[in-house]
């Protein structure tokens, strides 16, 4: 006993000279991933350091020091959750846990505990497990805090280096935006902030949104025209703002146009501007948004219903960047990548003769399309659970009883993704307690249920059995779904804990002394 703790004691004396000899955060943390491996068992170790705008790049990897990853704008997932709750996290399934949805890891465990140093969080620890057979415990999240703890002495080093650097990159960016700006009010321009956008996140791990998000990622970096199909609902305008955020055209503006909103007059002033003259005033100028996303993305949505002679001048803008305003014959240039959003088949439309097959061919340089719900219907729950709680504390969290989930990947959703925020929304604001239950679903969910069961005539077998056999029967049954876990199922059943275990043991199920 006494040689192993002077072994771990020299150990931890090396670990602490090496780190505090060091100001490279990778070879920092690469080190402390290397001392953890020792300690916890894990298949992957990884460190990612947060930035005090709270973004995120991984630093360290099994011992291995990262240093050219891209830096994450916007933490998510269970680096987020923890930055965000400042309290360690763990999953033993972490497929079906809606922290880690956009997870690209195929570990079937993950534990993250906080880089915490005098309050602040200056990274996050990720230990992974491939095996279902060895499980995360409360024991894991000891075990590391004590390691950080032993290492308290060049953790606060480090927070102090990290600090001086942070403020030197935000001095010198701030530096850098304002000389940017006296360049452009000396040419006259002004820098459109207001239509500047951030990347939003795309919740889907089922193999056909992992395809569609690795084709997205490619075609971002590219300067090409996007065409993006799909039905009502499932996102199109999310996968036009992921591809805008990755490419280089992020720093300017984004904006998008509606064609099925207004008359073709009024649509043609806003996309190309307009020249009128005033009497009163003299001449007015409005500009249009081809002018107002210079060196941005244009987002065309429902581009099906452009009208025809407006399909032309668009063709004609997007060949060579020349437009002009409504009322003048003034060539005008702007630089615009064009992203556009259809609900029809456009080629059905160009055989129909109300859709310009030139314009069909220039816009539709690549082609994506997006899946409905229903053929991406492991991802119901992990997106049900992830509206249920967006935005929501942890402590004011709620989850769904086992009938919801499986109301919800019955369900058709012909309004898709956006139809099923607005029903896990409004089940939100329904529910008294921290269980969603059937009766919480609108009733469009409900009704379809009733009709699929009509529909294929079930018929059930009759048996006889007492009310008290029945009620055996049902909690014995929700104790199996819910995987044992007593509390869960007394929350499913609306009893206490108590009533169950009493419950239980009159079964026979666990001895006297645990009721």
């Amino acid at each position: 006993m006494t040689n192993s703790l002077t072994t771990k004691a020299t150990r931890i004396e090396e670990l602490s000279s090496k780190l505090l000899s060091t100001l490279n955060e990778s070879v920092f943390f690469g080190e402390l991933t290397n001392y953890i491996s020792e300690v916890i068992k894990a298949d992957d170790i990884l460190i990612n350091l947060i930035h005090e705008d709270n973004s995120s790049r991984l630093v360290a990897h099994n011992g291995r020091a990262i240093e050219d990853s891209v830096r994450n704008e916007k933490t998510s997932g269970a680096c987020g959750h923890v930055v965000k709750s400042k309290r360690a996290y763990f999953s033993n399934n972490v497929g079906r846990d809606p922290i880690f949805a956009n997870s690209e890891s195929s570990a079937v465990a993950e534990l993250c505990v906080p880089v915490s140093v005098d309050g602040a969080i200056i990274g996050t620890i990720h230990l992974r497990r491939n095996s279902e057979e060895v499980k995360f415990e409360r024991e894991d999240i000891n075990g590391v805090l004590e390691i950080l703890n032993e290492v308290k002495a060049p953790l606060l080093n480090m927070k102090m280096f990290l600090s001086a650097k942070y403020l030197n990159e935000s001095l010198s960016k701030k530096i850098k935006e304002k000389e940017i700006e006296l360049l452009k009010s000396r040419n006259g321009i002004q820098i459109a902030d207001t239509y500047k956008i951030s990347e939003r996140e795309i919740i889907g791990k089922s193999p056909i949104m992992k395809e569609l998000i690795s084709r997205v990622d490619r075609v971002a970096v590219t300067n090409a025209n996007v065409l993006v199909n799909g039905e009502s609902g499932t996102g199109k305008e999310m996968i036009a703002r992921r591809i805008h955020c990755r490419s280089e055209r992020r720093d300017h503006a984004f904006i998008s146009v509606d064609c099925s909103m207004g008359t073709e007059e009024q649509l043609e002033a806003e996309i190309f501007g307009k020249e009128e003259l005033d009497l009163a005033r003299g001449s007015r100028t409005i500009k249009g948004i081809v002018e107002a996303c210079d060196g941005g993305t244009l987002f065309v949505n429902n581009i099906h219903k452009l009208p025809v002679r407006l399909q032309s001048k668009l063709v004609s803008f997007m060949k060579d960047g020349i437009f002009f305003r409504v009322g003048t014959q003034s060539p005008m240039k702007s630089d615009v990548r064009v992203i556009a959003a259809s609900s029809k088949e456009l080629k059905d439309l160009v055989s129909e003769g109300t859709f310009r097959e030139d314009l069909y061919f220039v816009i539709a340089t690549v082609g994506l399309r997006v899946p409905s719900l229903r053929e991406r219907r492991e991802d119901i729950e992990v997106l049900a659970n992830f509206f249920l709680n967006k935005d929501k504390n942890v402590e004011n969290q709620k989850s769904m009883s086992p009938g919801v989930v499986k109301q919800l990947l019955d369900y058709k959703w012909p309004g898709n993704v956006r139809e099923l925020q607005s029903i896990m929304e409004r089940a939100f604001i329904l529910s008294p307690s921290s269980i969603i239950e059937k009766d919480h679903l609108a009733d469009c969910v409900k009704a379809e249920v009733v009709e699929v069961v009509e529909s294929e005539k079930i018929e059930m077998n009759f048996r006889e059995m007492t009310l008290n056999d029945l009620e055996r029967h049902h909690i014995c049954q929700t104790l199996e779904h819910l995987s044992g876990n007593k509390t869960k199922t007394a929350k499913v059943l609306g009893i206490t804990v108590k009533t169950l275990y009493n419950k239980l043991h009159s079964y026979g199920m666990i001895d006297a002394k645990e009721a």
